[in-house]
Order: structure tokens, then C-alpha cells, then sequence
């Protein structure tokens, strides 16, 4: 552990006390399309169907929990932070939940009744890069309000940190924000509101109306091009550079009036609304796409949690992504550590 964060890391999470991360399960199945292109992909399907059907063969797959609020508590989990997961699940979900959890004492299950979601995730490689195009049954997911919540106010009130995520796919986000929120005054608050495709403008809404005390809006790229476009913002070219991130991250921040972190393949920025800080992206070959925002979301809470300040965050942050899109799975804390060190020595 070379890396100096000015702080003794292992002792600082012991102390930091847990975050509630709510409210989405879905059972994700990857798709790894390695070479095969969107265009070749749909090809073969078109011929599939105009002989009645049949099989495309030697494709990829594998099965997992997903989910931002599951994936967001297991990345919490293995970085050594507590966490307490909210979510829905019947029977199927809730065997694969625990199985996924076996061995991560630092996580307590709070599964409540109902049907998780399902995803199935195709992965594209353009080039360098691997982009996930998602198909979802959202399951009881969809309607996830505050009445969820009855009972749960100890757990709330008592936490350091209540992370929302996923609020587009929930049509009861903002009332269960507005709960969850209001019943931890002293806990730091997290939304990542996921694609915000059809719901850009009622999420701004919410946000300027001010309905509940938000302190960190994490949003990745295309989250906030829809976010500006709703605010009428100058957009993040699709060619765009770290400059043109940290000038998108500083107007939506000022516009809101809230703080606002953006992850993106390149860097990563945060700002007030005035003050800026950008940290460029770790070059890795890409295995996996779908999670990394979930993981980078947890090294961000968890630098929030421990004080760092807003370069070492970010810096965090981006090694906890770039060694999980690298390995296809959750890193460690020496993982991290490890994986800074090593950069940086280079």
C-alpha cells in the first residue's frame, strides 16, 4: 500500500459507520459479442427469423446479480466499508442474493418481498472500448415507494450514507427519495439516477424544486447529456476531451445548485458550481462494461465517507472502476491501493 492518502484507510473505514444502498435487483444475463458487430448481429438474427427460427451458437454468457443498488453494496462490501442493501426479491432472488453475499460480513440483507428484475446486457467491443446495450423486465423494481420503508427508520437515521440509485426506473424514485432522505438528516446523500432516457426533464425538475436535501448527484456521460440538454446547456461533444467534462460537470452543478461528480472512459470530474477537479481515467484493457459506474460510486462514497479530498477521490474512484472493467470483478481495497501504486510508479 504505497499510495499516501494521508489518512490510515483500514482505520478510517472501521470508524465511518455504514451506507444504506436501495432499491434495485435484477438477475442480469452478459451477452459478450466480442467481435461480432450490431449491424452482423441483427443480420443474423433477420436470417434467423426468415427461416422460422433457430439458434446464432457460440456466443459468450454468463449470469449474475445485478442491479445499481446490489452492485453498489457488493463493491461497497468488498472495498471493506458497511453497507445494508434494500431491495426486492422472491425466493430465486433472494438464494442468489445470499449466495453472493456468503462470506461479506460487512452486509446486511434487507430483502423485502416481491419480484426482482431481469436484464439481459449485450456487449459490443468498438475498438478499445465495450458498450452494453441493456433489454429489461423491471420487475417490482418499478414501483418501489416509500411504504417500503415503514419500519426501516432506525436503519435509516443511523446511517452515515443513504444512496439512491437507479431512480429513472422507479416510478415511486422521488417519493422514496423524499422518505429515505428525510429520515437521515445526519447521513451524506447519494443519488446516481441511472439512463434518464424519457425522464430527463422530471429529474431536473425535482432536483431545482428543491423537495429533499441532495448532496451528490453521480452521473455518467450520457446521463449528463440528457441532464444539460433538459437545462439547456452547451453539450459534451461525443469526440469530447477532460476540459469539455469538467465544463459540463461545472454548469450542471451551478445550474442545480448541488454538488455533481461525472464518471466518464476518459476522466472523471466534480465541482460545486465554482470550484472544478478533474482526474484522468486508468488506461486498462476492457473485459466487462456493465457495473463499472456502480463501482466507481462506491470508491466515490467510500472517499466521501473517509474526508479525502476531491483529486484523491476521484483518483479513487477510478482505480476501483478501472480494476473492476479490467478483471470482471469487484476489487478489494489492496486491490485499489495496489493498482494507484503501481501507475505510479510507471
Amino acid at each position: 500500500m504505497d499510495l499516501d492518502l494521508g489518512i490510515d484507510l483500514p482505520s478510517a473505514l472501521r470508524n465511518i459507520g455504514y451506507t444504506v444502498a436501495m432499491h434495485d435487483f435484477f438477475i442480469d444475463r452478459i451477452v459478450r459479442l466480442g467481435g461480432i458487430s450490431p449491424d452482423g448481429l441483427l443480420s443474423s438474427m433477420k436470417g434467423k427469423i426468415e427461416a422460422g427460427g433457430g439458434s446464432i451458437r457460440g456466443i459468450e454468457q454468463v449470469e449474475m446479480k445485478g442491479g445499481n443498488a446490489v452492485n453498489l453494496a457488493y463493491a461497497l462490501a468488498m472495498l471493506d466499508a458497511r453497507c445494508k442493501l434494500v431491495t426486492v426479491a422472491d425466493d430465486y432472488g433472494r438464494m442468489m442474493l445470499r449466495h453472493t453475499f456468503t462470506g461479506l460480513s460487512n452486509v446486511d440483507l434487507i430483502l423485502l418481498n416481491g419480484k426482482q428484475g431481469y436484464t439481459v446486457s449485450l456487449e459490443f467491443v468498438d475498438g478499445s472500448r465495450v458498450a452494453n446495450v441493456m433489454l429489461s423486465d423491471l420487475g417490482d423494481n418499478a414501483y418501489f415507494g416509500a411504504d417500503r420503508l415503514e419500519g426501516l427508520e432506525g436503519v435509516l437515521s443511523n446511517a452515515a450514507c443513504i444512496a439512491v440509485v437507479n431512480w429513472t426506473s422507479n416510478m415511486k424514485g422521488t417519493e422514496l427519495v423524499e422518505k429515505a432522505f428525510s429520515t437521515s438528516s445526519r447521513a451524506l446523500h447519494f443519488i446516481d439516477p441511472a439512463d434518464l432516457g424519457g425522464r430527463g426533464k422530471e429529474f431536473a425538475d425535482v432536483i431545482l424544486e428543491g423537495r429533499f436535501r441532495l448532496d451528490v448527484l453521480s452521473m455518467n456521460e450520457n446521463e449528463a447529456r440528457i441532464v444539460a440538454n433538459t437545462l439547456e446547456l452547451e453539450p459534451l461533444p461525443y469526440n469530447y476531451s477532460m476540459d469539455d467534462v469538467a465544463r459540463l460537470c461545472r454548469g450542471i452543478a451551478s445550474t442545480l445548485a448541488i454538488r455533481v461528480d461525472l464518471h466518464t472512459p476518459i476522466c472523471s470530474a466534480t465541482s460545486d458550481g465554482k470550484d472544478h477537479e478533474e482526474v484522468r481515467a486508468f488506461k486498462v484493457d476492457p473485459r466487462i462494461a456493465t457495473g463499472a459506474g456502480d463501482v466507481w460510486d462506491a470508491g466515490d462514497i467510500l472517499g466521501y465517507l473517509c474526508k479525502m479530498d476531491d483529486h484523491t477521490r476521484l483518483l479513487f474512484a477510478n482505480a476501483s472502476a478501472a480494476y473492476y472493467v479490467k478483471n470482471a470483478i469487484a476489487p478489494t481495497l489492496d486491490d485499489v491501493l495496489s493498482l494507484v501504486s503501481s501507475v505510479g510508479k510507471e
